[in-house]
């Protein structure tokens, strides 16, 4: 029995300061509204925790910035630094939460009421490539705190969450456990070889590399398993500093000319392209190294250089939707 996980509420990002964080993700994404709020308390397994979180939705894409204090995402933080750590899942029915939970034989690492509404944290990042799965109920899932105004119009705008993705030692391992544990049937296979795509580069360089991913998806939610395998990679420079982690997520499809506009105003700020390569004439792909102002986090962006290209590389409805949803 595979744990609830249909949607993706929010993704979660550890930083050491959620205020400034967020004004940064305000400038990225024109992500303006937020909420902030001091949290603290007693997990039911007694221990205690303190932390403060700034929440904010762009098209519907939920980004929650935790600053811990004590607890476990203080500890988290403490051995892995500041990056993408967490998603926050709907949770439907705690009963079948907690079902699901002991079938899959996963420990709960804090649970704990907060501003009316129930979050519980699985110890699930072992088991599913550094991620961390928060489920939260309905009230849990509305932004408390104090509301926050932040200036900024989006250099990339938010579309929609198409994909969080891990970097993994063993894809095919994976692949079973979160087909295991969290449902995820449907996969689309993608391998990435700079011998078979023009102008790889890392960090402005060119570069060989080879690398094999999968896409999955249940639901809305949508799920990128990364293995990195020769030449140098954003995705092996991951593994190496944070072990199998969150590395990135994809929220925009950009032309050309977007990318372009978007990549100059964003190396002016120390925001720039990790890592680059295309397809010709269907498409490339390009990671922003958030780095300290986006709090290690990478975003994808896709460059459409048809106007069918999804349809060319993926024939098959079927296997399209796997990859951008409906």
């Amino acid at each position: 029995m595979p744990l609830p996980v249909t949607a993706i509420a929010r993704v979660g990002v550890l930083t050491r300061d959620c205020r400034a964080a967020a004004a940064e993700y305000a400038r990225f994404f024109g992500i303006n509204d937020w909420r902030v709020a001091d949290c603290s308390g007693r997990t039911g397994d007694g221990h205690d925790y303190s932390h403060r979180q700034a929440v904010g939705y762009g098209n519907g894409v939920g980004i929650e910035l935790i600053e811990p204090k004590s607890g476990v995402w203080a500890d988290a933080l403490e051995r892995c630094g500041e990056g993408p750590s967490h998603v926050v899942i709907p949770a439907p029915h705690w009963a079948a939460v907690t079902q699901a939970q002991t079938a899959a034989g996963m420990t709960t690492l804090a649970e704990h009421d907060e501003h009316g509404g129930r979050r519980r944290l699985l110890d699930s990042r072992a088991a599913l490539g550094g991620l961390g799965l928060v489920f939260a109920d309905a009230d849990a899932l509305i932004a408390p705190g104090e509301p926050l105004y932040l200036p900024g119009d989006a250099i990339l705008p938010v579309q929609k969450l198409y994909q969080v993705s891990m970097m993994v030692r063993d894809l095919d391992a994976a692949k079973a456990r979160f087909r295991a544990l969290l449902g995820v049937e449907a996969w689309v296979d993608i391998g990435i070889d700079s011998s078979q795509m023009p102008d790889c580069r890392y960090y402005g360089q060119p570069v060989e590399h080879t690398a094999r991913l999968s896409i999955g998806r249940r639901g809305s939610a949508c799920f990128e398993l990364v293995e990195p395998l020769d030449g140098p990679t954003i995705y092996r420079d991951a593994l190496d500093r944070r072990g199998e982690c969150v590395h990135h997520i994809m929220v925009t499809l950009a032309p050309p000319p977007d990318f372009e506009r978007a990549a100059q105003a964003l190396s002016e700020r120390g925001i720039v392209v990790g890592q680059s390569a295309s397809i010709p004439g269907l498409m490339a792909f390009a990671y922003f190294d958030g780095g300290q102002p986006l709090c290690g986090l990478f975003v994808e962006v896709i460059q459409p250089l048809a106007d069918n290209w999804l349809d060319l590389m993926f024939p098959s409805p079927d296997i399209a939707r796997i990859v951008v949803g409906d």
